[in-house]
């Protein structure tokens, strides 16, 4: 069987980590939603991708054997991307129907191939008689960073067998059964993991070093590095390569990124290949206790939450001893330096309070960020970057 992930037509909402990616590439635990999909099926099913036009060039390198935004979408089931989807749920969905959750979209079993020209007015017409659905999705791009406990308990089902790593006969830790350690990983001494609110999931040859302190729910993926005296305070998720210091709570990083040094970051949402200078610190709660909001550009939105700190799109930095608000947005590319709190909202190439990036420099900064990690910057991304950059992000 085919099933067809779908990015929908509110992808806004997720605003800055769409920018250069669908919603299923957002990750929360230990996979991304595509991730999660992926471990669900059979040798017999396929996955195709339908997304915004703008992202299939890079969505199509990003998975070079999936079939992107195909001419006909075809029958079978189809999910929507931001859904944080597993075997039950899955199950749920029989022939010929449709299910939404509170007016969204999230799944219908197709019986008919349909032109890709044709798709989004499909889906609004199979939404009109839908099936209610229960399902955790991402409605805002917020919404993962309230899902991590939850959701990294649900991984760890996946994971049971790691118990690989070297741990050193230093380290205390709580409740055991429920650390799970992949190979290559290493446990230095001094180290605390503390597992009783919730699991503690360490990828293949992720590396803790001495004396930090982790409190489950927590998701440290492959290749991360965890400093000296760090604390991760539980509800954090580390995509793959993240270098990780100070204290962090509530957080995603979507991978690649650095947060090397002393400095707070909570209930936050960090892109990939984002660096944050020495001493960064975000607040995360409102002096007055009250709902926090976000502006993006002249818009203004009513969150509902009384935690939230920053979302930050990839490649953006900040200098030393930044200070971000509650509630900042950042786009992608911005690089934040200056005294006193930042604005709630850096657009995209944003340089320090009211200047903008060049972009060939910008180019060559993130050519020499990927080559540390072994990677490059390929000439599609360069062409989806400087369209960006071109059209004022």
């Amino acid at each position: 069987m085919i099933i067809t992930i779908f990015e929908d037509s509110h992808y806004s909402s997720l605003f800055p980590l769409n920018i250069n990616r669908a919603s299923c590439e957002l990750r929360c635990g230990a996979f991304t939603n595509l991730e999660r999909i992926n471990n669900l099926l059979t040798p017999d099913d396929s996955i195709h991708l339908v997304v915004r036009d703008a992202l299939k060039p890079l969505t199509q390198e990003r998975y070079p054997n999936l079939t992107v935004n195909p001419e006909m979408v075809s029958q079978g089931v189809w999910l929507n991307g931001r859904g944080l989807w597993n075997e039950n749920k899955l199950n749920e969905i029989t022939s010929g129907r449709s299910y939404t959750n509170n007016g969204v979209l999230l799944a219908n079993q197709s019986q008919d191939r349909i032109p890709i020209s044709e798709f989004y007015s499909h889906l609004d017409s199979v939404r009109q008689v839908s099936t209610e659905i229960n399902i955790q999705f991402i409605k805002n791009i917020w919404d993962g960073i309230f899902f991590q406990s939850d959701t990294i308990a649900d991984d760890s089902q996946f994971i049971i067998d790691h118990k690989q790593g070297d741990i050193h006969p230093t380290v205390a830790i709580e409740n055991g059964d429920n650390v799970f350690i992949g190979g290559g990983a290493k446990v230095r001494a001094g180290a605390v993991m503390d597992a009783s609110a919730g699991p503690i999931i360490i990828a293949e040859n992720a590396y803790i070093d001495i004396g930090s302190l982790i409190q489950g729910p927590v998701f440290i993926g492959s290749g991360c590095v965890i400093n000296p005296g760090a604390k991760l305070r539980g509800n954090v998720t580390l995509g793959p390569q993240c270098k990780i210091g100070g204290e962090v709570e509530d957080v995603i990083f979507q991978g690649y990124s650095n947060k090397q040094h002393d400095g707070f970051l909570g209930h936050s949402y960090i892109g990939e290949w984002v660096n944050l200078g020495a001493n960064t610190n975000n607040s995360d709660l409102k002096n007055n206790y009250g709902l926090i909001k976000l502006t993006i550009g002249e818009k203004q939105i009513e969150t509902g939450m009384q935690f939230l700190g920053a979302m930050i799109g990839d490649y953006s930095r900040t200098g030393i001893s930044t200070m971000l608000n509650t509630g900042t947005i950042v786009g992608l590319g911005a690089n934040i330096f200056g005294e006193g709190f930042q604005e709630k909202y850096l657009p995209s190439f944003r340089w320090g309070k009211n200047d903008t990036t060049e972009l060939n420099k910008f180019f060559t900064t993130i050519e020499k960020m990927k080559q540390r990690r072994g990677k490059s910057l390929s000439s599609t991304e360069k062409i989806f970057i400087t369209e960006l950059f071109e059209n004022k992000y």
